[in-house]
C-alpha cells in the first residue's frame, strides 16, 4: 500500500477516535434519600461530590448477604433505611468491619438503631426529635455550630440539619448542638454525629439524613467535602436496597457528541505531520543508532581471548591442546 494512503487513513483514525460519541448510562429514581434521586431529597450532589473528590461510587441493590458485602473493601454508606435488617444482613456487617472497614449510617426515624442493636454497641438514635434554639429560617433547620473533630471543622462554621434527631447512650461526639438543645423535654447538649470502634473498623452515626439530601446541599457543602476525606476509603457502597419504595423510572443511556475545536484540529494536523516527516527523513533510526552506541559503552562484555581461541580451534577442527599450548607460549 503506498506510503501515503497509510498516512490517510491513521490521521483518520486518529481523529475519529478524538470526535466519536460518548455514550454514558443515565439512571433516575424518585425514592427518597437515593443517590439516583436528582430531587430536593435526593442525594445525588453528594454521591457526584464523592466521585469528584476521587471515590469509586458502588450502588447495591441487593440484600447484603445476596451481595456478600463481608468480601468487600471501603465505606459502607446506609441513608435513610425505611426496612428491616434481616440477621444474615447484619452478619455480614459485622464482618465488613471485623476486617477494618468502616459502616456510616445516617438516619434519624428509620431502622438504623436496628443494626447498632444487633452490633451491640453503646450508641443509639433517639425515635424523638431534637428541638433547639439555635436554627437557620425556620426552627426545623437546627443548626449544630461545634464539631469536635479538626478534620470535620476545616472551613466549617455551622451544619444546617432538618428535622433531626439526636444521638444518645454515648460518650463522645463529633458534632453537637447547643447546650439547651432538647429531646422528649430533656434539655442537654446532644450530639448529632459521632463514631465507635468495631472490631478492626469503625462505626460513623450521623442521626439526620437531610444533612446530605440535595436540598441542603449548598449548606453543608464544605461539611460534607469534609466527611468525604474523613470517612476515608477508596471505594463507597451506597446502600439502594432497604429504601421500600425505591424505583428507577428512566433507565438509559445520554450520547455526548464531542467536537474538535479548529485550533486543536490544526496544533493536531502540524503534530502528526512534523512526525511522518522526521521518520521518512530517517531521523528516528539515526536516533536509535546513536542511543544504542551511547548505551553499548556502558553495557559492554569483557572478550576472554582464551574462550574465543578455542570456540575458533573447534570450529575449524584444530586440536585444542596445541592451541591451549601456543596461548601459553604467547602469555609467557
Amino acid at each position: 500500500m503506498n506510503k501515503t494512503v497509510k498516512y490517510l487513513i491513521l490521521l483518520l483514525m486518529l481523529f475519529t477516535l478524538i470526535t466519536m460519541p460518548l455514550t454514558i448510562p443515565v439512571f433516575k429514581s424518585s425514592t427518597q434519600y437515593s443517590i439516583f434521586n436528582s430531587g430536593w431529597d435526593g442525594t445525588s450532589r453528594f454521591v457526584k461530590l464523592a466521585y469528584l473528590k476521587g471515590k469509586n461510587v458502588v450502588p447495591i441493590f441487593e440484600s447484603f448477604d445476596i451481595a456478600n458485602i463481608s468480601e468487600l473493601n471501603g465505606v459502607l454508606i446506609i441513608i435513610g433505611p425505611n426496612m428491616t435488617f434481616t440477621g444474615a444482613e447484619v452478619e455480614q456487617i459485622k464482618l465488613f468491619l471485623e476486617r477494618g472497614n468502616t459502616l456510616f449510617i445516617a438516619d434519624d426515624f428509620g431502622t438504623g438503631n436496628e443494626i447498632l442493636r444487633a452490633l451491640n454497641v453503646p450508641v443509639g438514635i433517639s425515635d424523638y426529635p431534637l428541638w433547639d434554639f439555635f436554627y437557620e429560617g425556620d426552627d426545623r433547620l437546627v443548626v449544630s455550630v461545634r464539631i469536635e473533630d479538626p478534620l470535620l471543622a476545616r472551613n466549617v462554621t455551622k451544619v444546617v440539619t432538618n428535622e433531626p434527631s439526636g444521638i444518645i447512650v454515648t460518650r463522645k461526639g463529633e458534632a453537637y448542638v447547643s447546650k439547651v438543645a432538647m429531646i422528649n423535654l430533656h434539655r442537654r447538649m446532644y450530639p448529632i454525629m459521632t463514631e465507635l470502634r468495631y472490631g478492626n473498623g469503625r462505626i460513623v452515626v450521623l442521626s439526620d439524613p437531610d444533612v446530605l439530601a440535595n436540598m441542603q446541599f449548598e449548606e453543608n457543602k464544605q461539611f460534607l467535602s469534609n466527611l468525604i476525606d474523613y470517612l476515608g476509603g477508596d471505594v463507597f457502597y451506597f446502600d439502594e436496597a432497604h429504601h421500600p419504595d425505591f424505583n428507577l423510572y428512566t433507565v438509559g443511556t445520554v450520547t455526548i457528541t464531542r467536537v474538535l475545536p479548529k485550533d486543536r484540529a490544526v496544533k493536531l494536523i502540524l503534530a502528526v505531520a512534523a512526525l511522518i516527516l522526521l521518520k521518512e527523513l530517517g531521523v528516528f533510526g539515526l536516533l536509535g543508532r546513536f542511543i544504542r552506541r551511547f548505551a553499548s559503552r556502558f553495557f559492554r562484555k569483557e572478550i576472554n581471548v582464551d574462550e574465543v581461541a578455542l570456540s575458533l580451534a573447534r570450529e575449524k577442527g584444530w586440536d585444542e591442546n596445541e592451541v591451549r599450548e601456543m596461548l601459553m607460549r604467547m602469555g609467557d
